[in-house]
């Protein structure tokens, strides 16, 4: 299997709303970012054959694209989704995910499905972006 690399306007014809907003360089340091999380090696067991299976290239940009929407949020000063607001006296509060667990996939759109296409690789069990290997089992 090949390694995938990331087109950032490749990226940007299919999420569109990024485009005037992040440059290639951040879209390229939010790729970097999805390789640790998802591995991009020839050992991966994700699939990718850049001439027929792309499911790694898939899982990647929406990665790509749960990190994008994320990163913007700091933008305006946001720590993440808001989770109270109030109307008299204007008083907002925004709550910071727990990046340990799922929670923080749920975020973004992008986000929940990378969160559903990746279930089959994490049933039973917790996935591994890295394979270790130990001489002993």
């Amino acid at each position: 299997m090949a390694i995938v690399t990331f087109d950032s306007d490749a990226f940007l014809e299919l999420y569109p709303r990024f485009a005037g907003i992040l440059t290639k360089g951040q879209l390229q340091q939010a790729f970097d970012v999805a390789c640790l999380l998802l591995d991009n090696s020839d050992n991966s067991d994700i699939p990718y054959e850049p001439d027929g299976t792309q499911e790694r290239k898939t899982l990647l940009y929406l990665l790509v694209c749960h990190i994008a929407t994320v990163t913007l949020w700091g933008n305006n000063n946001q720590a993440g989704p808001a989770s109270s607001a109030t109307e008299g006296s204007v008083s907002v509060s925004f709550a910071v995910p727990d990046a340990a667990n799922a929670s923080w996939f749920k975020l973004t759109p992008c986000g929940q499905m990378y969160l559903q296409a990746t279930r089959k690789y994490v049933v039973g069990g917790r996935y591994s972006a890295v394979k270790h290997y130990h001489p002993w089992g």
